[in-house]
């Protein structure tokens, strides 16, 4: 796997340099211009390495350091700095700051070159459990992955993600971040023995990303029982004030200022049941997009990929004899056209309707509907649909196409808990289609 390497000076020369000098090199480079901008991206990417210069604006790599080391997600990596300074007491602050090693400006490539590959070696054979939670950590899950693809057996690979961490890191401080953390790790365990498998592996991969390796029929109740769990525990951790008002103010990663939900888990799920994959990193790659695509809803939630099958298939396959339906409310022809095609050419009987009247029409003869797919366009009456639904229809999923955040809010505060934002991918849509109408199935 590629090594990522994080640089950060204020100098474009050096940073254009060492881009040109590490990629050439075979290393996937990150360019940072200052400390903040240096200690964003890491806790946004985790790289595997650092490069940091000590005198820059806005933060010092001092400073960056530090903060570095006081994250969980990113206090294990390899920090090497930069520095036109050479004075004694300049590389002791360096080192009492968390730094690994220092190269003074201006430096020896071969040297650097030679220092970066033994600081990464050195790494690699760290302990291969998590400190934090104990947990096997991302080398052996690895190697667990490769085996389990090289026998050919049936398995899932379960990567989970915690929903808005760094608000609560920066709110409550590390010591209460790692509680979230390891919290993640008690709950993941304790779904495994109630709703895993003998056979089943857990991973702390680094930071707050875990791993479990499981039986692909155990992926509903398992993905559940971690978010039931999580979700029931995490609220623990709050001071009341926050508990009671439901968000915490803090900074995004752009620095804008902004309100965070209480913490919740992601989880994308892929399986070789469907599909096959070329290695590990292109297994491990694809649990990734999944669980980015599980991020964009609001709360817990959990995305299967169903690629390399129809998605009809595999919802039709949960549910029964009759091919899913799904109602398509709106009044853009264009869009209608463009969803009914897809569901159509995936195997799903669809109906139409162009507003909430006419879909009310549908679904007082509808028995046997497995989603509503609306556009959030059609205003305050899509929101009196979703609240009657949850009253009459709560086994029927309701999944709102919107173009703005302010539209998402809306559904979120009349119970709707799916949603696709324009402009979207067919097989983003198809994937979200099937994922919703599997979690809805009895």
């Amino acid at each position: 796997m590629t090594k990522r390497i994080l640089i950060a000076d204020d100098e474009p020369t050096v940073r254009q340099l060492l881009e040109v000098v590490l990629r050439s090199q075979g290393y996937e480079v990150f360019p940072a211009q200052n400390g903040d901008q240096l200690v964003r991206t890491a806790q946004e990417i985790v790289p595997d390495l650092v490069l940091v210069d000590l005198m820059m604006p806005h933060m010092d790599g001092y400073e960056a350091i530090r903060q570095l080391r006081n994250d969980t997600r990113t206090a294990h990596l390899p920090m090497l700095i930069l520095t036109a300074k050479s004075t004694p007491d300049d590389v002791v602050t360096g080192f009492e700051t968390g730094a690994d090693d220092y190269i003074i400006k201006p430096f020896n490539i071969p040297e650097l070159l030679a220092r970066i590959k033994s600081h990464l070696a050195r790494a690699a054979r760290k302990p291969v459990l998590n400190p934090l939670t104990g947990l096997s950590g991302n080398i052996l899950l690895t190697e667990e992955l490769k085996y389990r693809l090289k026998s050919g057996a049936l398995f899932a690979l379960l990567y989970v993600d915690i929903d808005n961490f760094k608000a609560f890191n920066d709110t409550y401080g590390p010591a209460r971040g790692d509680r979230v953390i390891r919290l993640v790790a008690e709950v993941v365990q304790e779904a495994v023995q109630t709703c895993g498998t003998s056979t089943d592996f857990i991973g702390h991969i680094g930071g707050d990303d875990f791993a479990i390796l499981t039986n692909p029929d155990v992926i509903p109740e398992l993905c559940q029982c971690i978010i039931k769990l999580f979700d029931e525990r995490v609220r623990t951790l709050y001071d009341p004030e926050d508990l009671a008002r439901g968000y915490l103010i803090g900074t995004d990663r752009q620095g804008v200022p902004r309100r965070f939900p209480i913490i919740s888990v992601s989880i994308g799920v892929v399986t070789n049941r469907h599909r096959t994959f070329a290695d590990h990193e292109e297994a491990s790659r694809v649990a990734a997009e999944m669980k980015q695509f599980a991020k964009q809803q609001p709360g817990s939630f959990y995305a299967v990929d169903v690629r390399g099958t129809q998605p009809a298939a595999v919802a039709h396959e949960r549910r029964g004899s009759a091919p899913p339906a799904v109602l398509v409310v709106t009044a853009d022809d264009g869009l209608r056209r463009l969803l009914q095609t897809a569901l159509k050419d995936n195997g799903y009987r669809t109906l139409e309707a162009p507003g909430v009247i006419e879909a009310g029409v549908l679904l007082a003869y509808e028995l046997d509907l497995s989603l509503i797919v609306a556009d959030a366009r059609l205003g305050d009456s899509l929101w009196e649909m979703a609240d009657q639904l949850r009253e009459e229809q709560p086994l029927v999923p309701l999944l709102v196409i919107t173009t703005r955040q302010q539209d998402e809010d809306a559904g979120a505060a009349h119970g709707v808990q799916h949603f696709l934002r324009q402009p979207f991918r067919t097989d983003e849509f198809l994937a979200l289609v099937a994922q919703t109408i599997l979690q809805n199935t009895p």
